[in-house]
């Protein structure tokens, strides 16, 4: 058996004959890492009652920080529709959106807290999260996904990665002549600047 010693604090490792090092691990997700750091992140728009007569912006997300922001889950809560479904709801997911007045009428999303109750961290002011409005527009960008919404709560565990300086926004269209309250919500959290 081989030792590694630390000269300096006199821990030590050993290695055994098969070459095989000799540690002691706890394995977490980097998700969990960073909500134990206080770098993780709920950004919930708050409930927005919808027609359903047209398409409707719903989020917007402007990365202002110094590092990346990772999404780990984006959630979709579509409650009862009420009025004939013509089809499932849809949610599409655009890359750096130009324009449209969920940007030019900003209103700050109901939530964008920490998820550690004991950190004092805050996305900064350089950080724009707003929340749409019924009719509300988002225009530009690259599509990146749309998905389907049943009604209830549903989420959607697509890795995203939100770089300093880019932006994402979601668009909701119930598909329906009646109307639904709707939130989303985007699970995250920022890469630790001493890990990148």
């Amino acid at each position: 058996m081989t030792i590694i010693r630390d000269a300096t604090s006199g821990t030590a490792a050993h290695v055994d004959e098969n070459q095989d090092l000799h540690t002691f691990s706890i394995t977490e997700t980097e998700l969990q890492a960073a909500n134990t750091k206080g770098n993780a992140y709920n950004i919930n728009t708050g409930l927005v009652a919808l027609t359903g007569s047209s398409a409707s912006a719903m989020l917007y997300f402007k990365n202002g920080e110094d590092t990346d922001y990772v999404i780990d889950g984006l959630v979709v809560f579509m409650g009862q529709r009420s009025a004939t479904v013509t089809d499932f709801g849809l949610a599409t997911v655009t890359w750096n959106p130009t324009g449209g007045d969920i940007i030019s009428d900003a209103t700050a999303v109901d939530y964008k807290s920490n998820s550690n109750g004991g950190s004092s961290n805050v996305l900064g002011n350089d950080s724009l999260v707003y929340k749409g409005k019924d009719g509300g527009t988002l225009t530009g960008g690259v599509g990146l996904a749309i998905i389907g919404l049943a009604e209830g709560r549903n989420q959607f565990p697509i890795p995203m990665e939100v770089p300093k300086g880019t932006s994402m926004g979601v668009t909701i269209d119930l598909n329906t002549s009646g109307g639904a309250n709707v939130y989303i919500a985007l699970i995250g959290y920022l890469k630790d600047a001493k890990d990148v």
